[in-house]
């Protein structure tokens, strides 16, 4: 049973950062900013936990590897992973989400952050209780990459986890809510035909559906680790990679033949609940770098918005122009067909670091 659905007017009074009180009574800190540098070398493993029909409880195969509160400054940087996926050259040619309604489907967003400036617009939860460090981190992300986009949160988990049913009932109120797109960083090792019927469904109507591909990885590309939603073949499956020469896939992210794309997923600074920033490593993190990319492409009289009609048309556009192939030369079991960022090749490569000699990019 779903607790309650706020309207923006709603959220402008309950979740205001000068209230000290948001949704269900959880009272965050005071948003602030931190101008000064952060970082921890400990890592530790938070998962999500999704319970499949009956009573026992499965940990997802997409938690979050946190890497401490942050590792520099927000206050005039832009985040790493951002600058790589082009975030920067997507603004500056209008491309930012503009229009678009995204779904984040999580543990809940933290939408009295300052760094949202009021674009969570929606909120849809069933759950109450702790939660919302993963879901504003990852939906942080997103409006960093689509700043005028409007987010819609679904909460279908919790605390104590949530249902492969509830998870179905978010995408089908996204799809009913009007979102373009709908991000989940989220899994678990067993199929539910509910929640695929709910993909199915959001993917014949030409919503794109993002997934988090797993971080059950054993560091072998030559071994599967199965993660749904991401290997349904109506969803995108992305991989992680790291901040480094040549884009190395991270250790713990699944490999199989359903890996469709790549993003950045190590040490990922975006939103922290209560205000200023965090770091987070996970596929979870990789997951929303290209959903805000897909986001700002989408954008409402931008260039590529009667291009994209749905999954397939998405697909057709990125693997032409935005794709930088990594890893194994051609698709991978690790990367899929590789790397998406706006960035052309010489760009990337100017500003960041080598890529494979095989790297092929179509110049925007």
């Amino acid at each position: 049973m779903k607790f309650s659905t706020l309207s923006i007017s709603l959220l402008a009074t309950i979740l205001s950062p000068l209230s000290g009180v948001n949704a269900f009574s959880v009272t965050p800190t005071v948003p602030t900013i931190s101008a000064k540098s952060r970082t921890t070398t400990t890592l530790y493993v938070e998962p999500i936990m999704v319970k499949d029909g009956d009573d026992s409880l499965v940990v997802a195969t997409t938690p979050s590897v946190k890497s401490g509160p942050t590792m520099e400054s927000m206050a005039t940087a832009i985040a790493p992973g951002i600058r790589l996926t082009g975030g920067e050259k997507l603004r500056e040619e209008g491309l930012t989400g503009k229009g678009v309604k995204v779904g984040v489907i999580d543990d809940g967003i933290d939408a009295g952050h300052p760094g949202f400036e009021g674009k969570v617009v929606q909120q849809s939860w069933w759950h109450e209780g702790r939660g919302l460090s993963h879901g504003t981190h990852v939906a942080g992300t997103i409006h960093m990459m689509a700043p005028d986009a409007d987010i819609y949160d679904y909460r279908a988990l919790g605390q104590n986890g949530g249902s492969y049913e509830q998870i179905a009932e978010a995408v089908n109120e996204a799809v009913e809510d009007g979102c373009d797109i709908i991000n989940m960083s989220l899994g678990g090792p067993g199929a539910s035909y509910g929640l695929y019927r709910a993909i199915r469904n959001a993917h014949r109507k030409g919503v794109l559906i993002v997934c988090a591909a797993g971080n059950d990885g054993d560091n072998n590309p030559l071994t599967n680790e199965n993660s749904y939603p991401a290997n349904f073949r109506q969803a995108m499956s992305i991989a992680a990679v790291s901040k480094q020469d040549n884009l190395p896939t991270a250790w713990f992210s699944n490999t199989n033949a359903q890996v469709d794309y790549a993003g950045i997923g190590v040490d990922v600074i975006s939103f922290k609940v209560g205000g200023g920033y965090m770091s987070n490593t996970g596929t979870s993190m990789a997951c929303p770098h290209v959903c805000g990319f897909l986001t700002a492409l989408l954008t409402k009289g931008g260039e590529y918005e009667d291009t994209i009609k749905d999954d397939a048309s998405c697909r057709d556009l990125i693997n032409d122009k935005f794709l930088i192939d990594i890893g194994r030369e051609g698709e991978d079991r690790s990367t899929g067909l590789g790397y998406l960022t706006y960035l052309t090749k010489d760009e990337f490569e100017l500003q960041f670091f080598d890529l494979p000699d095989y790297a092929l990019l179509s110049a925007v």
